[in-house]
């Protein structure tokens, strides 16, 4: 659990993308981790770990959202360009963010891999 931040605060950090390393070529590409520990230490912790560049929008979420069951799932921007979001549910085997980047990392590498022009 992310603990010690300020009640009521998400923590935010933005990280460039090399997607060259996945021979495709997109502008834009981020990768936004935010976390949020909750107002009490009983509070179960929100975060998402969302990957964005010119033609594609994804991620993966823990936090409450009406299109799925429980509080993990993946989501992505429909191909239309759109806001509309596909959504799946997705289990995370730990509720600590900072536990998950190097499951997200190959989850991510994965996917943009499948996404090659």
């Amino acid at each position: 659990m992310v603990r010690g931040f300020p009640s009521g605060v998400f923590t935010e950090v933005v990280a460039e993308v090399a997607v060259e390393r996945w021979e495709i070529e997109r502008d834009g590409a981020t990768l936004t981790v935010r976390w949020f520990a909750g107002e009490a230490s009983e509070s179960k912790s929100e975060f998402s770990f969302h990957y964005s560049d010119s033609e594609t929008d994804f991620g993966w979420h823990h936090e409450p959202n009406p299109h799925v069951d429980g509080w993990g799932h993946f989501q992505e921007r429909s191909e239309t360009g759109e806001e509309d979001y596909s959504y799946e549910t997705f289990t995370f085997p730990s509720e600590n963010p900072s536990r998950l980047v190097w499951e997200i990392m190959s989850h991510l590498s994965t996917r943009l891999g499948s996404k090659k022009l």
